[in-house]
């Protein structure tokens, strides 16, 4: 995970999918953008970030709130009924609904976001077709996979009444695991072109790496991002004899072949200090902890909606508010163990290649390239990053080089 800035992660990187197996914010891709910074730089493009962040968030709660109390959820749940002879048809027409509904209401924040905004400091080379026909995919595959969890949520909510949070949390863990195994042969082809990299120079350089730590890879492969965005991206992704290095067709352009080197040994220190099962374990107590206390305190805000059970999909809006509200009680701590781990990541990479200087240089390079913020606010730092900031991690490689060099 070797982001320059992690306090948005790309949309199709920030799932369980990648859990732990590449090297990008939030368990994504290691994003550097090149091309001409328009448009103000680094510290004007991370404040614009900061306060989409805030704005989504809240935005996002009060969207929550509105449906339930507005009455919108009841109608959504009458309209259903009307047609809909079982309760698995019943959960998917409300999802459809509500998802409509909220797709449309943040559309502009969207647009803003994930075009304008990267337009705006030339950080894409979509055209306007090219980002629409994107995020057809992205929701197409959101949307299959929303519906897929929490029709299993509802089914556990109907059927195991009293032991339905240990099954969540246990199914939760076990799609991420999922997930991480089909991404790079079955989701990453769906956005982008891959083929084994050609470079056999390259190729023995990184599975030679893998070798000497004992991680095994079935190969190395490029990818061809380079017709959507100057971001240069590289990940060790997948699980078992799915695992695979991947490189981005811009990042083999703008990297040499020790910076390259230095960004997987770093993901390599994931796999070595185990950092993949620990995430997946703590995302399941996690998960757990946050279900329990969605069951605990249920009985107070159905029984103000007029909800009579969690397995009535009349009271979504409120099940997913409570749900986020935790997890953003929880969001420093994660944020904290995620800085930590890639500390650790940071640290392997550099004793491992004994390349401080070239792991330092791809930090800067990360930096520069991706407008990244590099004394960002401490709130900011504390409640948004899993990575720690980039001038941090260059200062604590360029120590550890000092230090590698004395006798």
């Amino acid at each position: 995970m070797m982001a320059s800035d992690s306090a948005t992660p790309p949309p199709l990187w920030n799932s369980p999918a990648v859990c732990g197996a590449s090297i990008s914010p939030e368990a994504g891709w290691t994003s550097a953008r090149g091309g001409p910074q328009r448009g103000g730089g680094a510290s004007r493009y991370a404040r614009v970030r900061y306060r989409l962040w805030l704005v989504d968030t809240a935005a996002g709660l009060a969207f929550l709130a509105a449906y339930q109390a507005s009455g919108a959820s009841a109608m959504t749940v009458r309209w259903v009924r009307a047609w809909a002879t079982s309760e698995w048809l019943r959960v998917f027409g409300y999802l459809a609904i509500f998802g409509v509904c909220s797709y449309v209401v943040f559309f502009p924040l969207q647009f803003y976001r994930g075009f304008l905004l990267e337009h705006r400091f030339g950080l894409s080379r979509l055209t306007l077709k090219g980002w629409v026909m994107r995020e057809l995919k992205h929701l197409a595959l959101g949307a299959v996979l929303g519906v897929l969890l929490f029709e299993g949520l509802y089914a556990l909510l109907r059927h195991a009444p009293v032991h339905w949070t240990w099954w969540a949390a246990a199914g939760w863990v076990g799609v991420s695991v999922v997930l991480a195994r089909i991404f790079p042969t079955i989701l990453l082809p769906l956005f982008y072109k891959t083929a084994p990299l050609q470079d056999e120079g390259l190729v023995a350089r990184l599975l030679t790496l893998c070798r000497r730590v004992e991680l095994r890879a079935l190969g190395v492969f490029r990818v061809e991002l380079g017709v959507e965005t100057r971001k240069a991206n590289a990940a060790l992704a997948g699980l078992g004899k799915s695992r695979r290095v991947l490189l981005s067709d811009t990042l083999l352009e703008h990297f040499t072949g020790e910076e390259i080197e230095t960004v997987l040994a770093h993901e390599l220190g994931h796999q070595r200090y185990r950092h993949i099962t620990k995430l997946l374990c703590l995302t399941a107590v996690g998960a757990l902890i946050a279900l329990t206390l969605v069951d605990r305190t249920a009985a107070w805000w159905m029984a103000r909606i007029g909800v009579v059970s969690l397995a009535d999909v009349a009271g979504f809006p409120m099940l997913l508010l409570s749900l986020s509200l935790i997890g953003l009680v929880g969001l420093p701590i994660q944020s904290g163990i995620s800085r930590r781990f890639e500390r650790q990541a940071d640290r392997f990479a550099v004793t491992t290649t004994r390349l401080p200087q070239a792991f330092a240089s791809a930090l800067k390079k990360l930096g520069e390239l991706n407008l990244a913020d590099p004394h960002p606010p401490r709130w900011v730092e504390w409640l948004l990053y899993d990575h720690p900031p980039i001038a941090k991690r260059i200062a604590a490689a360029q120590a550890l080089g000092v230090v590698l060099k004395e006798p």
